[in-house]
């Protein structure tokens, strides 16, 4: 599975803003209001830079507010990357 592959299997009902967001390879400032899907963009868009060879995980930084949504992003990257995993077995 490929990053795209990913995407449209995970990513389904995105902004165009949201989309460029996650398929962004460079430093990326995700800023919205509360409920706009800021979790789910920078959690797909980890995701995605993993699937594809873009960076190792330990290389890439995710900054959020609190800890309840660094728990948050936490949990959803790691489910995310676990069925990328299961896909691709």
């Amino acid at each position: 599975m490929n990053g795209m592959e990913f995407l449209e299997k995970y990513g389904k009902n995105l902004s165009d803003e949201q989309r460029a967001a996650i398929l962004s390879d460079t430093s990326t400032v995700v800023s919205a209001g509360a409920g706009s899907g800021k979790t789910t963009v920078l959690s797909l868009r980890f995701a995605r830079l993993v699937i594809d060879g873009k960076a190792h995980a330990d290389e890439i930084l995710t900054i959020t507010f609190t800890r309840k949504a660094a728990a948050e992003m936490y949990e959803r990257i790691h489910m995310l990357l676990e069925k990328a995993a299961e896909s691709d077995e």
